[in-house]
């Protein structure tokens, strides 16, 4: 029984990395593209449908292959916890690399961040005094732990509800009879 679950967390290291790589990837294509700049709520959509099916498609991988390595079977149960496990993994790696990226790479990215948001409140026709204190609060939840801290949170819970059907949809379990 301790191959099957030392190989089951292989797997999800596997995954969690290809998963939180994608994510982060598909991230900074966002950013460099100028399509974050250019939000309208169609594009929202889009890049919301785009990071759904890389969830559900990796999650799904992650499942089927330690359905494999048990003989083909799955509890609701193990499929679940994997999932969640695999969602810490993923949000440690893409908020490891986000934090990488905005560190030492492109600090640039807060300060864009910074700007959009003011030119927003703006918009709404907020007083200077509003809009600093806004800044205050955006400034520190745009900072790099911060932001690693909801990446991996948000991951965590994010897999967890796809969990709860993609491993209703996998599972497949052991007869009871069956030694």
């Amino acid at each position: 029984m301790e191959t099957t679950s030392t190989s089951n967390s292989l797997i999800l290291v596997k995954w969690g990395i290809i998963g939180g790589l994608l994510g982060f990837l598909f991230s900074v294509i966002t950013q460099y593209s100028g399509l974050a700049e250019d939000f309208s709520e169609t594009l929202g959509w889009v890049s919301f449908l785009v990071t759904f099916l890389i969830n559900v498609t990796v999650l799904f991988l992650a499942l089927k292959e330690i359905r494999t390595q048990q003989a083909g079977f799955l509890s609701y149960g193990e499929g679940l916890g994997s999932s969640t496990l695999l969602g810490g993994i993923w949000g440690i790696v893409a908020g490891g690399f986000n934090y990488i990226y905005i560190q030492f790479i492109d600090d640039a990215v807060i300060q864009k961040q910074m700007d959009l948001a003011r030119q927003r409140l703006e918009d709404q026709g907020l007083t200077e005094s509003q809009i600093q204190e806004a800044e205050k609060i955006t400034k520190m939840m745009l900072g790099p732990g911060i932001q690693f801290i909801t990446i991996v949170f948000f991951s965590v819970l994010i897999l967890f509800v796809l969990g709860l059907v993609v491993s209703g949809i996998m599972k497949r379990e052991k007869p009871m009879f069956d030694e």
